[in-house]
Parts: structure tokens; C-alpha cells; sequence
């Protein structure tokens, strides 16, 4: 009987490794495109949501921040290396924790692909996945993760209470692999033992507490609540260079455009998976009155200045990498309507008697600018802003000018004229008589009017 249960229990043992063997096969092929992207988090290797709280040299690579909690104690004798920077509930630490849960929240949203619920991870080796735990997870020993080859392979852990690590316990990662892409997500606190050597960025709704010695290769990453540290070393992970991959920007030319007519072209942009695309003007300038959209890359507007408009557009994927192209557009002109202008003859005018007359603009869009060339006659002058023709004429003769009116649009219309000022007497050539003058010639006339009668 005894015999019978143990080759029952080494039969049931076998099945449980041929089944963990078969589970990583398939995760080995797991896609690396549940990357999980941290935003500005990505430069913290401590952010808090209350407090961050240190005794001991610790080291932490990258910033260290807290929001919207203010307290920062134990530094020093902590230390932040270099460019890394400490940053106490200000603008950067709290975009940090908007990313942050923006983050945890798509970890929420991956589906998990093996329940590893109720087993310890120590003495484990799995490739790429997604692994849940509906309560706690334990590591006691070694946790081998398996990158297969993969510098992009991703692991993600999705715990449903707290993470817990035995003293001098270890996450190795094989194979080419990365600790920045291996992800826990805890729902509630994460504590590593003492000595304990972590690979991966821990995102905890709550806290985080790591014990004398403990080490991280990664990121301490709480939402709400403290992170605790004792003489802990955080390297923040350098992740595998990005190759980029060839980006097109198209159309290979653009259309042209009319001044004060609504113009509407997009951008588009391929080649690469890292979606979506971010536009923008890194050289040269769009037309006057012309916009791009950065998230749709439509160039759009109405134009308010003719010319031609040289500029490049880049358009930018999601790991920084981008394509550009050089663009021309040609603003012209609006096709211009018929400008007539009134009266299409001006009066004659006369030495020394004041000249008025207007000349008015129809058939375009007001308001008009006018321009003589020409000459007027002596002592007439011309106003450019209303047409007007004023003055009084000193000298006679025939003058021949012409009068172009230019609407707001710039289209001209222009009509010739002619003033002529005849010769003659003028006003002033006209002879006046003082009183005296005006007696005496009264009295002569008196006197030659009663010699006619008498005679």
C-alpha cells in the first residue's frame, strides 16, 4: 500500500513539472507588445505617495520623489546620484504618479496568462508572460526569469494583496533579458527581506519597504502610501537600445494655396509600431494663418500672407524614434474681380476758383487704398485714402493722370483722366475799387449822364 501511494504521488509530481514545462514553452512565444509604457515615472527609482523614509547609506539611482506628500527624511545620509534629483510634491513628482497609475491601470488591463496562485516563486525559472496571484505571492530562494534570446521579452506579475521576500532571496534574469521589463504589480504592499537581491519595477497601490541590505535592480514605485528604505542600493535599470526603424513621411509634396481661401492637407506617417505618431514644424515655417495638429498632422487654416513657404515636418513614434520631410507651399493671389472706378470723366476747372471732386471704387472688397501717376493741375492735390481731388488751380493747360484703386485683397482696377483749366482772367485778375474809388467813379458817371442830357 505504502509503495502504491508513493508511485500515485511521483506520478502526480510528474504531471505538475510537465505541465509548468508546457506553460513556458507557450510563454516563451508570449508577444513583447504588452510593454508597459511608465512615462515620467521611468526616470524615479524611489516615488512615494506620502513619505519616503531612510536610515543608513543608501544609494538610489535616478530622481527620488514624493507627492502629494511633502516629507523627505534620511537623505543624507542617503544619497542620489547624479543627474538623478529630489523632488518634493513639485510639478515633476506629481506627473510622475499620474504616470504612474496610468501604468498600474494597464497592468490591470493585461490578462494574465498562468495562475501561479498559492505557489512560492523561489526555485522557479519561467519565460516571458503575464502571472497572477489572487492573494499574496511569496519568493523564498531564487526566481529565474527567462528572456529566451529576447532583449524585449516582458514579464509581467499581477499580485492581488501584498509581495513578501525571504531573506536573501533573488530574481535572476537569464538570457538577455531586462530588469526594466519585468513589472509587479502589488495591491498592496511590497516588502523585501533583508539582503534580498530584486530585479524588476514594483508598482504598489500602497507601500514599499525594503530591509538592511535589500537591493533592487529597478524601480520603488508606491501610489499612496511610504517608501521605507535601510541602507539599500537602487540601480535604476538601463533598458536595450531602441533600433529604429525607417519612418515615412507622406505625401512626398504638398498643394497650393489661395490667400484668404480655407486650405486643409494631412500629414501622415509609417513604418513603425510604436504608435501613434506625434507631428510638428523642426524647421522653416507653415504660411501665415496655417496650423499643424500634432496628434493628426493636418495642416489647416486660411492663408493671409502671399509667398512661398519652406519647412520640415517630423513626425515622432512613441520610443522617440522619427522621419522627416521638406515641404514648399505656394500662397498666391486670389483671382481678382473687375475694379471700375467713378466718374469716368472729371469737370474742367478754372484759374483761381476752388476744384472738388471724388473718385470712388466698386467691383472689390472695401475698404480701397488709391495712387495717382501723373500730373494734376497746379494747386490740386490728391488724398489716397478717399479720392478725393482738391485745391484751386493757379495755372492753365490740359493734365492727364491716372487713378489705380487696390482693394483689401489686392486687386487693382485703374481709369485715365483729364482735368483741363482753360486760360483767362482768374478771380484775382478781376480789378476792385476802394469807397473812394467806388465816390469818385459814381460821381464821373453822374457828371457824363447830365452832359448827355443837356446835349
Amino acid at each position: 500500500m505504502f509503495r502504491a501511494n508513493n508511485i500515485r504521488s511521483r506520478l502526480m509530481g510528474l504531471r505538475l513539472l510537465a505541465s509548468t514545462a508546457f506553460a513556458v514553452l507557450l510563454l516563451g512565444a508570449w508577444p513583447a507588445s504588452a510593454q508597459i509604457s511608465l512615462g515620467t515615472a521611468d526616470s524615479f527609482g524611489v516615488l512615494a505617495g506620502s513619505t519616503v523614509t531612510n536610515t543608513g547609506a543608501t544609494v538610489v539611482g535616478g530622481n527620488l520623489g514624493v507627492s502629494p506628500g511633502t516629507a523627505v527624511v534620511g537623505f543624507p545620509p542617503g544619497i542620489v546620484t547624479p543627474p538623478g534629483t529630489i523632488n518634493s510634491a513639485n510639478a515633476v513628482a506629481a506627473q510622475a504618479q499620474t504616470d504612474l497609475t496610468a501604468a498600474y491601470v494597464a497592468i490591470t488591463n493585461t490578462p494574465a496568462l498562468v495562475d501561479l496562485t498559492g505557489q512560492d516563486l523561489g526555485g522557479l525559472t519561467l519565460g516571458p508572460g503575464v502571472y497572477s496571484f489572487a492573494s499574496s505571492a511569496q519568493l523564498t530562494g531564487t526566481l529565474t526569469l527567462d528572456a529566451g534570446g529576447n532583449p524585449n521579452a516582458v514579464f509581467i506579475f499581477k499580485i492581488g494583496s501584498t509581495l513578501t521576500t525571504a531573506t536573501g532571496s533573488s530574481v535572476n534574469v537569464i538570457n538577455g533579458g531586462s530588469a526594466c521589463n519585468i513589472f509587479w504589480q502589488v495591491g498592496s504592499s511590497a516588502t523585501l527581506g533583508t539582503t534580498t537581491a530584486f530585479a524588476g519595477n514594483i508598482l504598489a497601490l500602497t507601500s514599499i519597504t525594503m530591509n538592511t541590505g535589500a537591493n533592487l535592480s529597478g524601480k520603488a514605485l508606491a501610489r499612496n502610501g511610504a517608501v521605507t528604505l535601510s541602507g539599500n542600493t537602487i540601480s535604476v535599470c538601463i533598458p536595450p537600445p531602441i533600433i529604429c526603424p525607417v519612418i515615412t513621411v507622406n505625401p512626398a509634396t504638398l498643394p497650393p494655396g489661395v490667400i484668404g481661401t480655407a486650405y486643409s492637407q494631412t500629414i501622415t506617417a509609417s513604418g513603425s509600431a510604436a504608435l501613434p505618431y506625434t507631428f510638428s514644424v523642426s524647421s522653416g515655417s507653415l504660411p501665415t494663418g496655417l496650423t499643424l495638429n500634432p496628434a493628426t498632422g493636418a495642416i489647416t487654416g486660411s492663408p493671409s500672407a502671399i509667398g512661398t513657404f519652406n519647412f520640415t515636418i517630423r513626425a515622432t513614434d512613441t520610443n522617440g524614434c522619427f522621419g522627416i520631410r521638406a515641404y514648399s507651399i505656394v500662397i498666391s493671389a486670389a483671382a481678382c474681380p473687375a475694379i471700375t472706378l467713378s466718374p469716368l470723366s472729371l469737370p474742367a476747372g478754372q484759374i483761381g476758383f476752388a476744384y472738388s471732386q471724388v473718385v470712388t471704387a466698386s467691383g472689390g472688397l472695401a475698404p480701397y487704398t488709391y495712387a495717382l501717376t501723373g500730373t494734376l493741375p497746379t494747386g490740386l492735390s490728391f488724398n489716397t485714402a478717399t479720392g478725393a481731388i482738391t485745391g484751386v488751380p493757379t495755372t492753365a493747360g490740359i493734365f492727364n493722370f491716372t487713378i489705380t484703386a487696390t482693394d483689401s485683397n489686392g486687386c487693382p482696377g485703374a481709369q485715365p483722366y483729364t482735368i483741363v483749366i482753360p486760360p483767362g482772367a482768374s478771380a484775382a485778375a478781376i480789378p476792385t475799387l476802394s469807397e473812394w474809388g467806388m465816390l469818385i467813379l459814381i460821381t464821373l458817371m453822374g457828371f457824363v449822364a447830365l452832359r448827355q442830357r443837356r446835349t
